[in-house]
């Protein structure tokens, strides 16, 4: 069944939670997407028609392309591999039941330039842009540019990978959202670091025009002081956050970008 472009409420893995995702391997696939679909459909979401597919299949990638097109336009567009890479993961800690607002989704594209703005939140349900916005790394990731992670303690580098967000707290640099790492390699140790999304003063264009560059954090993905307390409303206790960067070890470990996560559209 083609996936449409009206995507006004783009997933149906709300309805997901009802039913464990299988982890078959591919030669199983089409059969149990059918009967786990028809149980949703009978069971859990009455009156709604829902499309099931695995991440791993072309009908995933047509559907993600459908998804950024309507979202993105060219002035606010990130790359489609790391939109691709965010939407997996996604369905991934979803289907896990990790995400309490399963509408939000967050991503930063670390190999781009930090004077440009690298971060996006998106609303999944009403297919929108909530914030595009500059964003900073670790002082110890790279200049302008990250280049190196870290999920050590005092390394004063940014971390990469897939994070639940977590409560709203005043702490050191007031409004501040708590942020934890699902991926051990990667940022699992971003709790004890204390690293969490925070406001700063030198996240701005003006910082950026006398130095050069952006102003850079101790690893924390530091926002716009002008941008915080709405943002921290919207993406704080449970929703998905994923820091990018075309990093080979991270590509090639990841076991959120392994999973083949059971995703639904709704029709």
């Amino acid at each position: 069944m083609r996936v449409k472009n009206s995507l006004s409420a783009i997933f149906g893995i709300f309805c997901l939670v009802a039913f464990t995702f299988p982890d078959s391997g591919e030669g199983g696939k089409a059969n149990a997407t059918e009967n786990v679909a028809t149980n949703a459909s009978d069971n859990v979401c009455d009156n709604q028609v829902y499309e099931y597919f695995y991440t791993s299949s072309l009908r995933f990638r047509t559907y993600c392309d459908t998804v950024y097109n309507q979202l993105f336009n060219s002035s606010n567009r990130p790359t489609k591999r790391m939109f691709e890479m965010a939407l997996k993961g996604y369905a991934h800690y979803a289907a896990q039941g990790l995400l309490a607002k399963k509408d939000i989704l967050t991503f930063i594209d670390y190999s781009l330039s930090s004077n440009v703005k690298r971060l996006w939140v998106v609303d999944l349900g009403k297919m929108k842009v909530l914030f595009h916005e500059l964003v900073a790394h670790g002082r110890n990731s790279g200049e302008e540019y990250a280049r190196k992670f870290s999920n050590v303690t005092n390394s004063f580098q940014t971390s990469l990978g897939f994070f639940v967000t977590g409560e709203i707290y005043n702490g050191k640099h007031e409004r501040s959202i708590k942020m934890q790492g699902l991926e051990r390699k990667f940022n699992s140790n971003a709790m004890d670091r204390g690293i969490v999304i925070h406001g700063a003063d030198y996240v701005s264009y003006d910082f950026i025009k006398q130095n050069k560059r952006l102003g850079r954090s101790l690893g924390c993905p530091a926002v716009s002081m002008d941008v915080i307390d709405e943002l921290s409303s919207v993406i704080a206790n449970g929703t998905c956050l994923f820091a990018y960067y075309p990093n080979k070890s991270y590509l090639k470990m990841s076991s959120a970008n392994r999973f083949d996560a059971l995703f639904a559209s709704k029709i």
